[in-house]
């Protein structure tokens, strides 16, 4: 169970859980000591992502209003400006318009709820299903069953595309990479 404080942190929290190329992720990690040029800060970052290829990166959610705030402005460029200087990990600013990208925010909302259904049954897939098109598959498993599949991790596709149509999907064995959807 992970915490949010906002609706844009909890659709960040889709993004972290279908990206494959987050290992594991946590909201707040820790306490940063900052600089503002005059006094020492404190901030907690929303999030910390390890991602599979090795890297920390921490990030910040806000709403692009304020962004607008010369005062959050000025403050995030000093965070930013510690990170670089001093901190191991990345440091990433998401806001909105990164969160809610379409179609992947409507194929992560419409995922998210079948991971917590039990399947009726499992599906079987051969080990490798070299890459079948979605209508393929669909035609063959059902739309459902197709969705749960992917829900689960079992079966891996573009989130970012259009579930539909000739979008290729394949066994989480075989998939090339470890997408990330930040």
């Amino acid at each position: 169970m992970v915490a949010f404080e906002s609706l844009i942190e909890r659709d960040v929290i889709l993004l972290l859980e279908f990206s494959r190329g987050v290992q594991s992720y946590q909201e707040q990690p820790e306490r940063i000591v900052y600089s503002d040029g005059q006094t020492m800060r404190e901030y907690y970052p929303d999030f910390e992502a390890q991602l599979a290829s090795g890297p920390r990166v921490h990030i910040e959610v806000k709403p692009i209003a304020k962004l607008d705030s010369p005062k959050i402005a000025k403050k995030l460029q000093q965070i930013a400006m510690h990170y670089a200087q001093h901190r191991d990990e990345h440091f990433r600013v998401i806001t909105e318009l990164d969160a809610r990208k379409e179609p992947l925010h409507t194929n992560l909302k419409t995922l998210s709820p079948l991971r917590a259904k039990p399947a009726a049954s499992p599906q079987a897939f051969p080990v490798r299903l070299h890459g079948k098109p979605w209508h393929v598959l669909e035609a063959s498993v059902g739309r459902d069953g197709l969705l749960k599949q992917v829900a689960l991790g079992n079966l891996v596709c573009d989130l970012a595309s259009p579930l539909q149509g000739d979008l290729m999907v394949f066994t989480a064995q075989e998939a090339a990479h470890d997408s990330l959807y930040l």
